[in-house]
C-alpha cells in the first residue's frame, strides 16, 4: 500500500513537472493528423473488402431488413450528435490564458470523440453491406469518409474551432 502512494506521488510529480519538455506544437498537430488518417483507414478498407465480397456474388443469405434502416439512422445520429459532443469536449480550451499545448491536447480529445462517432457509423455501414449484400450502404460509408476528410486537422481548422490568437496561429504555422 505504501509503495502505491509513493508511486502515485511520483506520477503526479512527473505529470505536473515543468522540467519535462513539451512537444512542439507542430508535432502535436502532426500526431492528430496521423491518428485521424488511421481512423479513416479502417472504414475505407472495410468498404473495399465489403464491395469485393458483394460483387463476388457467392453469398446467398437472406438479408436482415432492419439493418437497411439502422445504417442510415446511425449515420444521422452520429452526424447530429458529434458537433455537440465535440464542442463540449473543447470548451475548456476556449478559456483565456491556457497554454497552446494544453489547447491542442484538449482539441485532440474532442477530435477523437468526433471521429469515433463517425467511424462507428462508417464501420456499421460496411458491416451492413457485407451482411445484406447491398452496395447502396457504401454511399453512407462514403459520406462518412467525406465528412471525416473535411475535418482533417490543419492550423486553419484549429484556429477556427478553438479561436486561437494571432501569436498562437504563428506557433502552428
Amino acid at each position: 500500500m505504501r509503495s502505491w502512494k509513493n508511486g502515485r506521488k511520483w506520477l503526479n510529480f512527473i505529470s505536473n513537472s515543468s522540467l519535462l519538455p513539451m512537444p512542439d506544437h507542430k508535432a502535436q498537430l502532426q500526431t492528430i493528423k496521423i491518428i485521424h488518417l488511421g481512423l479513416m483507414a479502417g472504414p475505407a478498407f472495410l468498404g473495399l473488402v465489403a464491395a469485393f465480397l458483394v460483387l463476388d456474388g457467392s453469398d446467398t443469405r437472406e438479408p436482415i431488413e432492419v439493418l437497411d434502416y439502422l445504417s442510415p439512422g446511425y449515420f444521422l445520429f452520429a452526424v447530429g450528435i458529434y458537433p455537440i459532443l465535440f464542442k463540449s469536449a473543447i470548451k475548456p480550451a476556449k478559456v483565456e490564458g491556457i497554454d497552446l499545448g494544453k489547447k491542442i491536447a484538449t482539441y485532440q480529445t474532442g477530435h477523437i470523440i468526433r471521429l469515433a462517432l463517425l467511424e462507428g457509423a462508417a464501420l456499421f455501414a460496411g458491416v451492413v453491406v457485407v451482411v445484406n449484400g447491398q452496395l447502396l450502404h457504401l454511399i453512407t460509408l462514403g459520406l462518412v469518409l467525406a465528412i471525416m476528410f473535411s475535418k482533417l486537422p490543419s492550423p486553419y481548422l484549429l484556429e477556427s474551432e478553438l479561436g486561437l490568437s494571432p501569436e498562437e496561429k504563428e506557433k502552428l504555422a
